[in-house]
């Protein structure tokens, strides 16, 4: 006879429990029991998990919420079947939007029905008559506080985080039970109670609906009463629109109704609708949208609901890797918009859809390694210094964590007070949820209120689901991703400009993709502040390839990812030389030569088992994620699948598994192509307006990341770049005469007020013709002393006509005139200055803004660097030897594994910046002149580390004065 325990909890019972779900499900089925009651307190959170868990490990789960502040003392509300459970997931979510309330179990706006309630002994419960009624002692309980029982010293800590007192001692304040073995709960109860308990488990019904979908409604327009057939109205004048006034070819037709059969086969109508309604939406609105992302671009239905722009059928994108009858998923359609306007979208679907169907999705902030080690050692009460040790030790490896041992801790930790306990507190908690958060993306909407199928909760005034986005698609509800991504804010800002500007309005979305001049922007590697090609590793790869067409465009963006990257030579060698292409059959030329000989695309593995092996669309779809997933048997029943269908058409079964290692070999890269087109051309996009419109480009991209690379593209590309003169300059970067100004705001140390007063007072009366006219009309505003030494720097006075020496040093007595104001500052001569010296004014602006205007501290030896063949920061190329005269802007100092003191060194030379890397020999002669500001030139050899160039350094040494 098996016993129940009647309340247990997870490590969603947050900061309370730091048992995980599936140690717990594995916990109760080593020790014997049949089901188990998860009642978390409050909150669903895990609910779900615990439901699949226990399922799959053969235990009946029982889900039930600890409930502490009722009107009857502590309950356990457990759910008797999935009606039960809806009415628990509403008295959770009332729960959560009513924290601090004290829960009335005669509240008529809540049903208890369905819902056995546990009560603590002796509580008087008659007057309850609607209500299923238990005491905890005619069930058989047991308090069961956690697995194990070292536990309580890790929930002590948690309460401690909680709370944030810093006075642990590593011991267990907390007294609780932990979990014994199934038969000795029901040796310990009386053959009536245990019988009780008994029964009471298997009463409750496990009938939760298998594999529903719960498809979100489209509310359509008057006169129209069907889904589909609006659908297929939209989808077709859709399409005609894509055509304009020419015909429409019998293949796109014969696509697109054979779309629109398994969209309908699937009931995915009214899904489609909804995504089409919110990207109608944002284009009306003027919301700039990409491309489109994902498996989705394959679909002609949704090219002709404008939801994507690129043509599948051009592209040979395959609707059946977003689509298929043969795997059967829910579908994924996310969409790309400016981090800016997506509350606007939010904020529409809320007001069409109601607030009772749409949620936005939780998610559950974990302790991160770093965070679980910060914690721990901070409810020690370690010192600010241990804390920092602590960080570096944690930076100095991603899994410096989970090799730490306690009992034997590196030197650069071991002598830290309470550091074996920290060490092994953080490794016990990293991994577990400590708070819920706002998905960055997802979305939900549903047919009936929400709560009906997910506990809601509520997150800085946002309503969110319970459940994070995997529990919340495996209850059959469809997530939709609304996802920010900052290139479509630049775009806008871009366009808007460029409007502004030249008063032309361009439509990005009929770009021609074969443009010589913005092909010349990728073959000649200026893609600094392109969408997915800035980075070096990108660059390499455009160089190998040698880019002549999107095409190139496309593969190279498909293949500058770890692993793939490994197939570029082998691309470019193909492009460069036919007869270095290997075609393994002549079946397979129409599908590899695109490619020169090498599965770059997914589709094209899907492309190979239709051709050679015979097998439909659907089927090969099925075949590709198989070979993708690596689950062994199924990976081998596609394996003689594949086979099979290679002989029937007639080749030979050698060759056939020799095609299929082939695949398996390069599929493991595969990358979808939908996605790679419809990013790729987001890039291709963003060239256009930089080769066509630079100015607007740069003045908008500075805005977004003023980084020395970018600056050094406005240099090359002859746009002049200003300081943020006050009569000239806006808040941001901005344009106008074709000159690029800084913007007041990039001034470090320039109270944002002030700033607003110059530019307010420029606005409404006109610049400011002297020094005298600019303090006389900020007088009264908040403009002091340090905010003019501040602009002195920058150069925001220098038209003034004074030095930025005289400014600085005469900067109190002109803030005492404007005070005074009158005669006084009419008055008012400036003691007389000599200008700065170039370098100290150089390091001044880079200082105050990030950069210097001017140039660069190293410009004064320019002739001298060019006659000497060093090399630019911006001309660096991997694994080279190189000799290079740059300044130094930061220096941070480490230990390597023998103890001594190495450096890293932030360089930068007015072309670009770059990091050195200065071992312990070398930095023992170096460390003297390794001072911010100083020049020096050294020769050293470049590598590649996570994309980006780095220099070791070798016989450095100091130039200039």
């Amino acid at each position: 006879m098996s016993y129940t325990p009647l309340q247990v909890f997870s490590e969603y019972d947050l900061l309370r429990n730091p048992d995980k779900t599936d140690l717990l499900v594995s916990a109760l089925k080593n020790k014997g029991f049949k089901a188990a009651v998860l009642a978390n307190h409050n909150y669903l959170y895990g609910a779900e998990k615990f439901r699949q868990g226990a399922i799959s490990a053969g235990i009946k789960p029982i889900i039930g919420l600890t409930i502490s502040q009722t009107d009857f003392g502590e309950i356990i509300a457990i759910a008797k079947n999935f009606h039960g459970y809806q009415n628990l997931m509403k008295i959770s979510s009332y729960l959560a939007f009513h924290p601090d309330e004290t829960l009335s179990l005669h509240d008529k706006s809540l049903s208890f029905a369905d819902i056995a309630m546990v009560f603590e002994d002796g509580q008087d419960v008659t007057s309850l008559a609607n209500v299923d009624c238990f005491t905890r002692k005619e069930l058989g309980y047991f308090p069961i506080d956690w697995v194990n029982e070292t536990d309580a010293v890790v929930a002590t800590a948690l309460r401690h985080i909680d709370e944030n007192a810093l006075n642990f001692t590593g011991q267990a304040e907390l007294t609780g039970h932990s979990l014994q073995d199934a038969d000795f709960y029901a040796s310990q109860l009386p053959p009536d109670i245990l019988q009780n308990n008994i029964n009471f488990s298997d009463a409750i019904q496990n009938d939760w609906p298998e594999n529903a979908k719960h498809l979100p409604i489209f509310p359509l327009p008057e006169g129209q009463t069907d889904p589909k057939k609006y659908l297929s109205e939209l989808v077709k004048l859709g399409l005609q629109n894509r055509f304009l006034n020419r015909k429409i070819p019998d293949n796109y037709k014969e696509r697109l109704n054979y779309e629109l059969k398994i969209i309908f086969q699937l009931g995915l109508a009214d899904y489609f609708l909804v995504v089409w309604d919110i990207v109608n939406f944002a284009r009306h609105h003027n919301i700039q949208l990409g491309a489109g992302r994902g498996s989705a671009v394959g679909s002609l239905a949704a090219y002709a609901l404008y939801i994507t722009t690129i043509d599948p059928i051009e592209y040979d994108l395959y609707f059946e890797r977003f689509l298929n009858p043969k795997r059967v998923q829910l579908p994924d359609i996310d969409i790309d918009v400016p981090g800016n306007r997506r509350q606007e979208i939010v904020e529409y679907l809320q007001d069409k859809y109601s607030i009772d169907h749409f949620s936005q999705i939780g998610t559950f902030d974990t302790f991160k390694r770093r965070l679980a080690v910060r914690d721990s050692a901070r409810i020690f009460a370690s010192s600010e210094g241990s804390l920092k040790r602590f960080s570096r030790f944690m930076a100095s490896n991603d899994d410096a964590l989970e090799k730490a041992d306690p009992e034997n801790l590196p030197d650069a930790i071991s002598d830290l007070p309470h550091a074996k306990e920290i060490i092994a507190l953080a490794k016990k908690i990293s991994g577990l949820p400590r708070h819920i958060g706002i998905h960055a993306a997802g979305i939900v909407l549903s047919p009936e209120k929400l709560v009906n199928y997910v506990p809601l909760n509520r997150v800085s005034d946002t309503t969110v689901t319970q459940f994070d986005k995997d529990d919340v698609e495996a209850i059959g509800l469809v997530k939709f991703d609304l996802l920010r991504l900052t290139n479509l804010d630049m775009i806008a800002d871009m366009r808007a400009l460029i409007r502004k500007n030249t008063g032309r309005r361009i439509n990005l979305d009929h770009v021609p993709l074969d443009d010589i001049k913005v092909l010349t922007i990728f073959r000649t590697l200026q893609t600094n502040g392109i969408f997915q090609f800035e980075s070096d590793s990108a660059k390499s790869a455009l160089k190998q390839v040698s880019v002549s067409s999107f095409d190139d465009i496309v593969a190279v963006n498909a293949l500058n990812r770890p692993g793939p990257s490994e197939n570029i030579p082998a691309y470019a060698k193909g492009k460069a030389d036919s007869r270095q292409i290997h075609i393994i059959d002549e079946s397979l030329r129409n599908i590899l030569q695109p490619t020169y000989g090498v599965i770059i695309y997914q589709e094209q593995v899907m492309q190979i088992a239709q051709v050679y092996a015979g097998f439909s669309l659907g089927e090969a779809d099925v075949f590709r994620a198989a070979i993708g997933h690596k689950n062994e048997s199924v990976l081998m029943a596609q394996h003689d699948a594949f086979i099979a269908g290679a002989l029937k058409k007639g080749h030979d079964s050698r060759q056939a598994e020799e095609i299929f290692a082939y695949i398996e070999r390069f599929a493991n890269y595969g990358f979808n192509k939908s996605h790679a087109v419809a990013y790729s051309k987001l890039a291709f996009e963003m060239a256009f307006v930089k080769a066509y419109f630079p100015l607007e480009f740069f003045s908008v991209l500075l805005n977004f990341d003023s980084k020395t690379a970018y600056l050094q593209d406005v240099k090359n590309s002859g746009i002049p770049l200003a300081g943020p003169d006050i009569n000239h300059a806006q808040s941001g970067f901005s344009s106008g005469d074709h000159v690029i100004y800084t913007g007041l705001s990039k001034i470090k140390g320039l109270n944002r007020k002030v700033a607003e007063q110059i530019l307010n007072e420029r606005d409404s009366r006109g610049p400011f013709p002297t020094l005298i006219d600019f303090l006389q009309r900020m007088s009264g505003s908040d403009l002091s002393e340090n905010d003019i030494m501040q602009l002195a720097y920058a150069g925001s006075l220098d038209h003034f006509g004074y030095t930025r020496q005289e400014l600085v040093e005469n900067a109190a007595s002109l803030i005492t005139a404007m005070q005074f104001g009158g005669s006084l500052l009419s008055e008012t001569k400036l003691n007389a200055a000599k200008e700065m010296p170039l370098l100290q004014r150089l390091q001044q602006e880079k200082a105050v803004l990030g950069f210097s205007i001017s140039g660069h501290p190293i410009d004064s030896l320019r002739k001298e660097i060019l006659a000497k063949g060093y090399t630019q920061i911006n001309d660096l190329k991997a694994d080279t030897e190189v000799k290079m005269a740059v300044m130094v802007d930061s220096v941070r100092t480490t230990r390597d594994k023998n103890g001594n003191q190495m450096a890293f060194v932030s360089i930068s030379d007015g072309s670009g910046e770059s990091s050195l890397t200065v071992f312990a020999r070398e930095y023992a002669k170096a460390a003297p002149i390794l001072k911010n500001g100083v020049l020096i030139a050294f020769i050293g050899k470049t590598q590649l580390r996570r994309g980006e160039i780095n220099i070791i350094a070798n016989k450095i040494k100091q130039i200039g004065d």
